[in-house]
């Protein structure tokens, strides 16, 4: 399959710039949801001993 009409430009971008942009992308997503799930778990097991 050939794509007609797209060419890619590379571009110079600061690394300060680039961890923003993809900080910002990944805002608010759940990048590991067991190891989010375990420590729900575990805070909850916290939470029934103390009281």
């Amino acid at each position: 399959m050939r794509k007609v009409g797209t060419k890619k430009a590379m571009v110079n971008v600061p690394e300060k710039g680039l961890l923003a942009l993809v900080a910002s992308k990944l805002k608010d997503t759940v990048l590991f949801p067991e190891k989010l799930e375990r420590a729900k778990k575990y805070i909850d097991k916290a939470k029934m001993k103390t009281t």
